[in-house]
């Protein structure tokens, strides 16, 4: 297995580790809006830029002109000086935003024909001004009007296909759409284009209100065993821990985590 690099998103919990030196990570995956600060905290970090600007759709009318998309991508990816650039694979409607925890469609529902002509000529935009790889990521099923089609694997698989995008794989998200299509993960899991993947984001999902969410949880022995099977499947470049909650538990996790990718 060729070497995986390490790394935890951006948030508070990991920025007091990394200042008292309690953790080894290979580098910092950073959310456009705080890249500039994080690259002034830490200006030799490697970083990794993962959504240029929030509450943006690839389906927006005007595309990469929206909120300036294309400049602010350019601009933040060089602060970050990242490898490759990463954005979620969405939405279905023009115009989101985020509440409680999840995209909400703020805009009428595109068909599924529109949202996937008009996802692909985005990221073939995106592909084509960037030079560096472009990796899209599997999104969390929600019923809020913003993830119809997106999250189908019959969706994603074509619009790799028609792009040459990557993908990078988010296993709770993942674990969260199965669950809400009523398919065990693997099922879900082994219809995607596991030879496009490049990279891995996991934490662990939980319930509210009777139903799988997106919750950041520190990781359980089953989370480490699915990370385990789908490595033998992959070829990520970097597997990335979402977690923002107990400092000595995310000390735990990248060391299981730095285990099992050296293995």
């Amino acid at each position: 297995m060729a070497t995986i690099q390490l790394g935890m998103t951006d948030c508070p919990v990991v920025r007091e580790l990394l200042n008292n030196q309690q953790i080894d990570l290979d580098y910092l995956e950073v959310h456009g809006p705080y890249v500039e600060n994080a690259r002034q905290v830490y200006p030799q970090k490697p970083m990794l830029l993962h959504n240029s600007l929030y509450q943006w759709s690839l389906t927006h009318a005007d595309g990469l002109k929206h909120k300036n998309a294309d400049q602010v991508t350019v601009e933040r990816l060089a602060i970050a000086d990242s490898p490759w650039y990463s954005l979620h694979l969405g939405f279905s409607s023009s115009k989101v935003d985020f509440i409680d925890e999840a995209m909400v469609a703020i805009s009428p529902q595109q068909s599924r024909a529109f949202v996937f002509e008009r996802s692909c000529f985005v990221l073939n935009q995106l592909i084509n001004l960037l030079d560096v790889p472009v990796l899209i990521e599997n999104l969390d099923y929600n019923p809020t009007g913003a993830y119809e089609y997106v999250c189908e694997t019959d969706f994603i698989n074509q619009v790799l296909d028609k792009t040459g995008a990557y993908l990078l794989l988010d296993l709770a998200h993942a674990q969260v759409t199965a669950a809400a299509f009523g398919l065990d993960v693997r099922d879900y899991l082994y219809q995607l284009p596991l030879d496009r993947v490049r990279q891995i984001h996991l934490n662990r999902p939980g319930y509210r209100n009777g139903r799988l969410v997106d919750s950041h949880l520190d990781l359980l022995a089953e989370d480490y065993r699915l990370l385990e099977e789908i490595l033998q499947k992959t070829s990520p470049w970097a597997v990335t821990l979402e977690y923002n909650r107990e400092t000595n538990k995310a000390v735990d996790q990248i060391g299981r985590l730095r285990e099992i990718i050296t293995a």
